[in-house]
């Protein structure tokens, strides 16, 4: 009778334990954590981009070779728009358009004939459009095209003084990039890093050497080096911080 006086609560209890509903599984609880965005989240979240680092750019013409053995070496500074997000389109799941504008810079020195120090150093314009394809929270690789206009400056050197001049061109860059990001969303600031590597054609630029001596000048063209237009066009190599909001 004891045994059947204790069994009685401790069945009613058991009956109505399993009548209890049982609360669904958190979600973000059995989510990894490097598990990708879902479409619309993630990377482009963030619709506004700057972008600060070094570049490097092999040089190939002969005129340009003719001054310097060394590649153009310098910064590159961008700001990009996610144009998605203000027209409303929306190209596909993990993939943005965005338009960009540009600044780069570049360097080199060099000599020529053991004697005569040269140097050359150039200021680019761009604006273009980019495509940037979402592969994983973290990992995007990215598409563009640019274009603009470059500002050269040549100058050479030697025991009498120094000789330069400066012109203006045209200048159109495509290139590849992969970003990797180590701060995502849901943060309001993303911040990584970009590997790019490309090409840029650039319009030679006519030339005519002066010095600070009145009347006196050096005309390229009259030279055997063919530096009557200065090519600055080569492939390009760039590492940036990236930074997103």
């Amino acid at each position: 009778m004891r045994t059947l006086r204790i069994a009685a609560p401790l069945a009613a209890l058991t009956l109505a334990t399993a009548a209890l509903p049982i609360p669904a599984a958190r979600a973000d609880t059995d989510e990894p954590a490097d598990a990708p965005a879902a479409p619309g989240t993630g990377i482009a979240a963030h619709h506004d981009e700057v972008s600060l680092g070094g570049t490097a750019r092999a040089l190939r013409s002969s005129s340009a070779n003719a001054l310097t053995g060394t590649d153009l070496a310098g910064v590159t500074l961008g700001v990009a728009r996610n144009l998605g997000h203000d027209l409303g389109v929306s190209l596909s799941p993990g993939l943005t358009l965005w338009a960009e504008a540009g600044l780069v810079t570049g360097s080199a020195d060099g000599t020529m004939f053991q004697s005569l120090s040269t140097s050359i150093d150039a200021l680019g314009l761009t604006g273009g459009l980019a495509a940037r394809y979402r592969l994983h929270r973290r990992i995007a690789a990215g598409a563009r095209v640019a274009f603009g206009a470059q500002r050269a400056r040549v100058a050479i050197t030697d025991r009498s003084g120094t000789a330069y001049d400066h012109g203006w061109g045209a200048m159109a860059s495509a290139a590849a990039a992969l970003d990797v990001f180590l701060v995502t969303p849901p943060r309001r600031f993303g911040l990584g890093l970009r590997l790019e590597a490309g090409y840029v054609a650039a319009q030679g630029i006519a030339l005519t050497l002066h010095t600070d001596r009145p009347g006196d000048a050096i005309p390229l063209t009259m030279t055997a080096l063919s530096l009557g237009h200065l090519d600055l066009s080569g492939p390009t190599a760039a590492l940036s911080l990236l930074g997103r909001f």
